[in-house]
């Protein structure tokens, strides 16, 4: 594993999540607040991301006839 990688998993950022026997308390996390401009973008882009699968999937999906 690439050291950095070591260090984003045991951050809690890498996206496998935390190494094993560093997951963050829920104590933690509770405390910490999102700020709303975070909360809109990561709103945007799961509504992009549904889009594009919405996307990728409309010939099956004729096909099926829905």
């Amino acid at each position: 594993m690439h050291p950095r990688a070591r260090d984003r998993r045991a951050a809690g950022t890498h996206p496998l999540g935390p190494a094993p026997g560093r997951e963050r308390s829920s104590e933690h996390r509770r405390y910490r607040r999102m700020g709303s401009v975070i909360k809109k973008r990561r709103k945007r882009m799961s509504k992009k991301k549904h889009r594009k699968l919405l996307r990728k999937t409309r010939v099956q999906r004729r096909k099926l006839g829905k």
